[in-house]
């Protein structure tokens, strides 16, 4: 059976009749009013071009999926009882009430919008909005709202949203929510516990104020890693913030401040992100006034292509190998997984200065306890100083820590590391990069320990990590106990003829061979550049 109602029909259904049909098709300039306590049953699909009006209520009851389009037209109070689902085709506008007894509405790429007064009940597992396209559920909003419920989901997960907003002012002015199955993909590729749902958000016509939004997730089935350490978090479109952000493992929600007009409602662990600048004595050549990148290639640049030559590990060499991970002045701290990068990491980049000349091994210490350290990270370090995360490009990231003021100390394989002075800085690091951190600036002396000369080497116009730790300890030496030179020696193959090439520690020019005598050989460099052949000079580092 069809009802197809015309411009020129009105039809008035009466308190109490029902009136049931399979398709219901109403043109434009049609008036379909159904009275109070009036009630029409679909059992087919609807196609409308004009309102419904009057306080009655249509039931979508068919036993299988039905289509639902009614152009931005409203339907005064719809129930949804059809275990097959329905789906939209078109705008919808729900004038007073949606009722959810079974099954789905899926709004595809479409928006349904509730009404200013507009209420939705029986919402729960199965039996929602789903927002499987571009569409969203949106409530258009005259004033201040408290625990607004948007009943969305996805799949058979029931993921509502609780929405707070005061303060505003308004005009012509809604919210629309989607609730997503998938991880955010603007999350850090290093996260380790998130959820595998999210919740885009929009704002039209509210000026001011605060909103507040509080997203249900399905525990354990939408949380990877550890709930606990989840925090409710907000991305604006560039940059995340937690300003807001609850999460509550019994309840399981999590929620933050809306405070863009389009962005998405998230919850992962929390982080802080590091830019910094350091260089390395060894690579460092004072005629370009950059580090060498011997160790990647030697051979033509060419942007976009990863050199056959590259010697530097995909995986961090720090943990991945014994003759670091064994040594104390590389120990991992609240840190795993083992940073790998792709090999792509290390092609020739666009900007040559860019390109990655090394693993660097970062500590990050409180300024309340500086000589604790709290979290390690193996990071990359291009030619420009700039020490990046995995990927090449991005700040260095931590996990599971505030933003607050730290003390930041930069270790390498076969250099002294330098620290900031706890005494005298601590660096500001937050959700968004910090204002770089430059070890090499010497005008930038107090914020550092120790002094050029002693911690650290500084050429006349930059500062440099010390080269010539061959044995990864605490200090450069040609004599004595634990001394460099002998390290060397055992790394060059126990031979002091023996040319070894390899990315090795004893390789302290960083030109891509471990060699005891002969031309550029690293021990005469250890005795006359390190320590300007003082065979007795030890060169210590200091950390806080």
């Amino acid at each position: 059976m069809k009802i197809k109602l015309s411009s020129i029909l009105f039809l008035t259904l009466f308190v109490a009749v029902k009136f049931s049909n399979a398709q219901l098709s109403i043109s434009s300039g049609a008036t379909f009013n159904i009275q109070s306590g009036g009630i029409v049953t679909v059992q087919g699909d609807i196609t409308s071009s004009a309102d419904i009006t009057g306080a009655g209520k249509v039931i979508l009851k068919g036993s299988a999926n039905q289509n639902v389009n009614m152009n931005g037209f409203t339907i005064p109070n719809l129930e949804m009882d059809n275990a097959a689902n329905a789906t939209m085709t078109g705008n919808m506008r729900i004038g007073t009430n949606v009722n959810f007894v079974t099954g789905k509405i899926a709004v595809g790429n479409f928006n349904a919008r509730l009404a200013p007064t507009s209420t939705s009940t029986g919402a729960g597992t199965g039996k929602f909005f789903e927002t499987n396209g571009t569409g969203f559920l949106q409530k258009d909003l005259s004033g201040d709202i408290t625990g607004l419920v948007m009943p969305v989901g996805v799949g058979s997960d029931y993921l509502p949203v609780s929405i707070t907003n005061t303060g505003s002012t308004y005009g012509s002015a809604n919210i629309g929510v989607q609730a997503k199955g998938t991880a955010d993909a603007n999350r850090h590729p290093r996260t380790e516990s998130f959820l595998l749902a999210n919740w885009p958000i929009t704002k039209t016509g509210i000026t001011g104020g605060t909103m507040n939004a509080v997203a249900t997730y399905v525990d354990p089935t939408t949380v990877v890693g550890t709930e606990a350490d989840l925090r409710g978090i907000y991305w604006n479109g560039s940059s995340w913030s937690l300003t807001g952000g609850t999460q509550d493992a019994v309840t399981n929600t999590a929620g933050a401040n809306i405070t863009a007009n389009t962005g998405e409602l998230y919850a992962m662990n929390k982080f802080i992100l590091l830019d910094s600048k350091v260089y390395l004595q060894a690579a460092f050549n004072t005629g370009t006034g950059f580090m060498n990148d011997l160790l990647r290639t030697n051979v033509a640049y060419v942007p976009g292509f990863l050199p056959a030559s590259n010697l530097l590990p995909t995986s961090d060499p720090y943990s991945g190998n014994a003759q670091y991970s064994a040594n104390a002045n590389f120990t991992r701290v609240a840190n795993t997984p083992t940073e790998t990068v792709t090999a792509s990491a290390f092609n020739d980049q666009a900007i040559a200065t860019d390109n990655i000349v090394d693993w660097v091994f970062l500590e990050l210490r409180t300024t309340a306890a500086p000589s604790t350290v709290i979290q390690t990270r193996s990071a990359l370090l291009q030619r420009d100083g700039d020490i990046v995360d995995i990927d090449g490009t991005s700040p260095v990231y931590f996990k599971n820590v505030d933003a607050a003021n730290y003390i930041i100390s930069v270790k390498h394989r076969n250099h002294l590391a330098m620290a900031v002075n706890p005494g005298a800085f601590s660096q500001p690091l937050a959700l968004t990069p910090n204002t770089k951190l430059d070890f090499t600036n010497p005008a930038a002396a107090a914020n550092f320990l120790g002094a050029a000369g002693t911690n650290y080497f500084n050429n006349g116009s930059v500062n440099l990590m010390y080269a010539g730790n061959v044995n990864g300890n605490a200090n450069v030496r040609y004599q004595g106990a634990s001394n460099d030179r002998a390290a060397l020696l055992l790394d060059a193959g126990s031979n002091e003829l023996s040319v070894i090439t390899g990315y090795l520690r004893g390789d302290l020019n960083m030109n891509r061979n471990a060699r005891y005598q002969g031309a550029s050989n690293d021990r005469a460099y250890l005795l006359s550049t390190i320590l300007s052949s003082g065979e007795l000079v030890v060169k210590s580092q200091i950390l806080p």
